[in-house]
């Protein structure tokens, strides 16, 4: 069997799903449709939850192989400040365009959640996402050739930032370590 060459890609900044771009040189979470925009996320000065734009990401095959990727997992690289938390879901291709809180399509800024006020709670679930932690969880665990490049129809797994009235932080001085995407291959 030869192996596969797998990179983790972004996917935004565009009303139809784009080519992937590599995202192992990192993404700014912000309030920007970009993988690098400079639009800072705020921090309430009362109690309550802003949300960062989210971001698409996916395990994309660059370099065929005559094997199968399965079991993707992600996890952060660390524990975040008092104040910050980082959540994922999964949304399908076919959804890239749908209404809020269902689609990917961030350009007209419908699909970030709405800030919130009442309470500190970044860290906690939000509606329709899952916190992520330093385990690794799976998103999805369809099998994937790896005899043709891209993602298939693969699902693309969506994380934003969230950032409440406790954290004690300036704005940009947020270390989030590293996002980290798992896969098995066969």
């Amino acid at each position: 069997m030869a192996a596969a060459v797998v990179r983790a890609s972004y996917y935004g900044a565009s009303a139809t799903i784009p080519a992937g771009v590599t995202a192992e040189t990192g993404i700014v979470f912000n309030r920007v449709d970009t993988q690098t925009g400079t639009t800072p996320l705020p921090i309430p000065t009362a109690t309550g939850v802003n949300f960062s734009y989210i971001k698409a990401l996916a395990l994309e095959v660059t370099t065929t192989g005559t094997t199968s990727i399965n079991n993707r997992t992600t996890r952060m690289s660390g524990s975040l400040a008092t104040g910050l938390g980082m959540h994922w879901k999964i949304v399908t291709q076919a959804n890239w365009a749908t209404a809020p809180t269902a689609g990917i399509n961030q350009q007209s800024a419908t699909q970030a959640l709405a800030d919130t006020t009442g309470a500190n709670n970044a860290a906690s679930a939000q509606t329709g996402y899952t916190v992520m932690t330093t385990s690794a969880v799976q998103f999805d665990n369809t099998s994937q050739a790896t005899t043709s490049t891209g993602i298939a129809s693969l699902p693309l797994l969506v994380i934003m930032v969230a950032v409440d009235a406790t954290y004690a932080g300036g704005p940009g001085s947020a270390s989030l370590g590293n996002i980290i995407l798992g896969y098995d291959e066969a």
